[in-house]
């Protein structure tokens, strides 16, 4: 299988110069085209090199990116006068809040129906 394979290798390398011997098989276009088709292998691997660091390049840029400019850009949530205080989901799609405003709280359902007031407490209750 190795002497096969050797051997097609040989004679490929052979076609063009058996092409340019005899005008009768080849035109001088078709001649032309195999003997770049040789060339054009090796300019193959180049692009597949440069094809392969700029893709290593474009992976690096997002990585960095994502590590150290993105945490810097994320805007804070946080709310000087509201909080919530607890959460509880009762189901997969209703949960329980303990919302804090000023000196007052309150217990609320949210559904991804509705959103209900259950009850109102003062400061120090729970």
């Amino acid at each position: 299988m190795r002497k096969l394979g050797l051997a097609l290798f040989f004679a490929s390398l052979k076609v063009p110069a058996f092409a340019a011997e005899s005008e009768f098989f080849f035109s001088p276009e078709a001649t032309n085209t195999a003997v770049s088709s040789v060339s054009s292998a090796a300019v193959s691997i180049g692009y597949v090199v440069q094809l392969f660091f700029s893709l290593v390049v474009v992976l690096g840029f997002l990585y960095l990116t994502a590590k150290y400019l993105l945490p810097k850009i994320k805007t804070s949530n946080k709310s000087e006068h509201i909080a919530i205080a607890d959460r509880l989901v009762v189901e997969p799609q209703v949960t329980l809040y303990i919302v804090k405003a000023a000196k007052k709280s309150w217990l609320i359902s949210v559904s991804n129906k509705a959103v209900t007031v259950i009850d109102k407490f003062e400061e120090g209750t729970f």
